[in-house]
């Protein structure tokens, strides 16, 4: 009876489903709009998680939507024949293989013998002999020797003590492969460590700006407050201490929590490169307030000034510690974690997001509990950590590869350099244009003067000047920027940020394409002032 009963009900509710879609369906029918059942949804955009709502990624914002837009009316001939570009030039993320640049041949080689190991045994051989030995340590360390493998949850054990090697001779101070860990990118790294940092509502995060958007997007998303720290542009964007100070408290001040700093060096978007003294200001005042230090380093073989080369701020922090002797010290209780990628420096393979986290100055305990975090995601990419090992451990003199990869090196890192030099000097010759040195990363973040009319013109519909004139830029030229309200920027200022990486011959299209169209927009506005 009781299964009888249960039955009838069952097809009483498919009839009274059925019966509101079939009503549903003359209704919407009517009005030309899709069947759907009028039952209240679990998941809408005033129920889902507000702090994913609220969160922001402007690299990935309506500029690249308007760049989608002219990417379509350039693949149509009839359209494309009223456009007075032919090609997208996209300027606004560093993503180095979009914009032609070449893989490196060793890392590839060895790449594609992991994932297809019969390449190594090949008689006659068709791959170097050292990519075949690096090829064969990948595979002999993965769990069943195959690359489809998940691995330990922190990476593989080879590749983390790559990387400990990696940072000791860059450094010069002990790295613990046990306190490494390796990631899918470096902006999973730090978004699993801002979920772990942030414990309510109260907590806040200190982060520069202008900043990269992920730092401020994942705070939101996790519920926490953002407290900006304003870098000193007039100086070549430098981080002062008073501003540190400044920040810190009021955040306090209005009830916020302070748990951790976020410093980007070199720096993105403004391209800065820091001086040891600026990081031992900032070391020493993470470590007088008790905060994590996040150091984001993903460019730190991105460094072009000759005067000013890259410490890492682990190494700092050790020189620091050796210097004050004892216990006693506030620094020797600092608590650092650094961050680094496949996708930046020379090597540019954003699509094999490969990544790694060092973690300084925590417990045993505290370790696991970062494990655990990696553990929810069983392991990150397989084929990104070999990428993060051959990132590290390059052939060296002697090896077979070693040429070849120097000279594919030197010729990426000579290009990055000298287009760094000529956009700024370029963008500094245009009136109302002004650019701080690109000391570092892939960057320039210049100033822009924007005619009031214009500001007005995009006040109307409810942009920000900089997201206006950065949508005008690709509806005229074809330059994808990022407009700089989307990285954060004082009050009365306007930025974009273009990145160097096009190639040289696409690189004077910017700069020609730019200056005019620049020219043509302040003069345009000009008129209606």
């Amino acid at each position: 009876i009781f299964f009888r009963c249960k039955a009838v009900w069952t097809m009483a509710q498919t009839i009274s489903v059925t019966h509101c879609r079939r009503m549903t369906a003359e209704e919407h029918s009517a009005q030309g709009q899709p069947l759907e059942c009028q039952f209240p949804r679990a998941l809408t955009v005033s129920t889902m998680n507000q702090g994913v709502h609220d969160s922001e990624y402007a690299v990935r914002g309506a500029v690249l939507v308007k760049a989608t837009e002219v990417a379509a009316k350039l693949a149509d001939p009839a359209q494309a024949a009223n456009l007075s570009f032919q090609r997208l030039i996209r300027c606004n993320i560093g993503n180095p293989h979009a914009v032609q640049q070449a893989p490196i041949t060793f890392f590839r080689q060895v790449a594609a013998a992991v994932q297809y190991p019969p390449l190594v045994d090949m008689d006659p051989p068709v791959l170097p002999q050292d990519a075949c030995r690096r090829a064969r340590e990948y595979i002999q360390a993965m769990p069943g020797k195959s690359v489809g493998s998940y691995t330990e949850s922190d990476g593989l054990q080879l590749v983390r003590k790559q990387v400990a090697s990696f940072i000791e001779r860059r450094d010069g101070f002990p790295a613990d492969p046990k306190s490494i860990e390796l990631t899918t990118g470096a902006s999973e790294a730090v978004k699993r460590c801002i979920q772990v940092i942030l414990t309510d509502v109260n907590d806040g995060v200190m982060v520069p700006c202008p900043q990269y958007p992920l730092y401020s997007c994942a705070i939101t998303m996790f519920g926490g407050h953002v407290a900006y720290y304003y870098l000193d542009e007039d100086r070549g964007w430098a981080v002062d201490a008073k501003e540190l100070r400044a920040s810190y408290d009021e955040a306090t001040s209005s009830g916020v929590k302070v748990r951790s700093i976020a410093v980007i060096n070199p720096g993105n978007p403004c391209g800065s490169v820091l001086d040891v003294d600026t990081m031992k200001d900032i070391l020493n005042f993470a470590a007088e307030e008790n905060l994590v230090l996040l150091a984001d380093e993903v460019y730190q073989e991105n460094v072009y000034a000759e005067d000013r080369p890259f410490q890492s701020f682990k190494k700092v922090l050790r020189m620091m510690q050796q210097e004050k002797g004892g216990t006693s010290d506030p620094i020797h209780s600092a608590q650092l974690i650094s961050f680094h990628s496949t996708s930046k420096g020379v090597l540019g393979e954003c699509g094999q997001r490969g990544g790694y986290m060092e973690l300084v100055g925590f417990s045993t305990r505290m370790l696991a509990q970062f494990a655990k975090v990696a553990a929810s995601s069983l392991s990150s990419n397989t084929l990104g950590q070999v990428f993060v090992g051959l990132m590290v451990c390059p052939p060296v003199e002697g090896e077979e590869s070693h040429e070849l990869y120097h000279k594919e090196y030197s010729r990426i890192f000579e290009g990055l350099q000298r287009r760094a030099q000529t956009l700024c000097a370029a963008l500094n010759d245009i009136p109302g244009v002004s650019c701080q040195p690109i000391a570092g990363a892939m960057y320039a973040f210049p100033n822009i003067t924007i005619p009031t009319a214009a500001v007005s013109a995009a006040a109307l519909q409810n942009m920000k000047a900089d997201e206006y004139y950065c949508i005008d830029l690709v509806e005229k030229t074809g330059i994808v920027c990022v407009p700089g309200s989307g990285f954060g920027q004082k009050n009365g200022t306007w930025h974009l940020r273009m990145t160097i990486l096009p190639p040289d011959d696409m690189m004077e299209e910017v700069i020609s394409r730019f200056r005019q169209f620049h020219e043509d927009f302040c003069r345009r506005y000009a008129s209606e002032e």
